[in-house]
């Protein structure tokens, strides 16, 4: 069987095209899924949709790990992108075992009106009365990583920078993990708003002053053990160095586009030794061991998410249907500050 189906592209920087083609029925251990709505990232999806991404300049060696330009680009204009999908399974193919018709699931799909995923590339979402709420696995697992990334010893002053959707679970996930003082900082009043009522001790807007001397005046003058970066920005992230404590540790858990002419690695960086821990969500921290695994973290994630869901609800301020999607990016891309989680719906 196949079906005519509406699929999302980025045909160039800051421009993307709703397309009609056709998708052919799933396959042996393969499902189709009609989506439901979707969620576009605030972080890593917009540095793709704004041309920022490395993969449109360079390719990376599978066997060095090592970007270069030599041999061309990974990605070429048009291409599909999104990670962030709920929906309901439509069909099922030969020998799927594990899941059935109308299955709510979680799936890193582009977005689109219909996707065909392996069975077990899917995350069923069992019970969950939201669809919506599904969106954020993905954010939560993200999120989740970088405080495993932290290795937070209890009682620890703990400094969050950058309060969009992760930085918002970053906080809610560290008042659950016994740190002392949870400062969060953020330039948007609703924002900082919003991680005091999901359990940050105060909230400082980095434009009243720098933060790292403020932290010393909460810290007994020692400066955070550590420093989660999660704004994105280059001048956030050398603020970062500068607030974290003699070796304190500083989390970059964005996926930084542009360049960094303002990050100085003269002063703080060389005198104070801080750690800088790059946290990506594609493994676990392997100091915790063998018997940490990206699966045990997803069925942990998929436990926080009904917990937040009040919590999740409230940080989706937008919804645009498929054919809007461009209107969609471009309220992310200005940085309102009334902006946090756009979905695309497709009902």
């Amino acid at each position: 069987m196949s079906l005519t189906t509406q699929s999302l592209y980025f045909t160039g920087p800051r421009a993307v095209e709703v397309r009609s083609e056709t998708l052919d029925g799933p396959g042996t251990g393969q499902v189709l899924l009609d989506l439901l709505v979707s969620g576009i990232s605030a972080g890593t999806e917009l540095n793709v949709f704004r041309g920022l991404a490395p993969q449109w300049r360079q390719s990376m060696d599978p066997r060095t790990r090592l970007f270069s330009d030599a041999h061309g680009s990974d990605w070429t204009w048009p291409a599909r992108y999104g990670y962030a999908a709920v929906g309901r399974v439509a069909e099922l193919g030969t020998q799927v075992e594990n899941l059935r018709k109308g299955d709510l699931v979680f799936a890193y799909v582009p977005h689109g009106r219909h996707a065909v995923v392996n069975e077990n590339a899917v995350v069923p979402l069992g019970d969950l009365d939201d669809a919506e709420i599904g969106v954020f696995y993905a954010n939560l697992n993200t999120a989740y990583n970088g405080v495993l990334d932290a290795n937070i010893p209890l009682g620890a002053d703990v400094v969050v920078s950058g309060l969009g959707v992760i930085g918002q679970l970053v906080t809610r996930l560290l008042a659950r993990n016994g740190a002392r003082q949870i400062i969060a900082v953020d330039g948007i009043e609703p924002r900082r708003n919003a991680a005091l009522a999901g359990g940050a001790s105060l909230a400082l807007n980095p434009f009243d002053g720098p933060v790292a001397e403020r932290v010393r005046d909460l810290t007994e003058g020692r400066g955070a053990d550590v420093v989660i970066e999660v704004s994105g920005a280059a001048p956030a992230l050398n603020e970062a160095i500068r607030t974290a404590g003699f070796n304190g540790t500083v989390v970059a858990m964005s996926w930084y586009g542009g360049t960094f002419e303002s990050l100085s690695l003269s002063g703080e960086f060389h005198h104070n030794r801080p750690r800088i821990l790059s946290s990506q969500v594609g493994t676990v921290n392997p100091f915790l061991g063998p018997l940490w695994s990206v699966g045990r973290r997803g069925r942990i994630a998929r436990e926080y998410l009904s917990a937040l869901a009040p919590d999740l609800k409230g940080f989706i301020t937008h919804r645009v249907p498929l054919a809007e999607a461009a209107r969609g990016y471009s309220l992310l891309d200005q940085g309102s500050p009334e902006v946090m989680q756009v979905l695309i719906d497709y009902r």
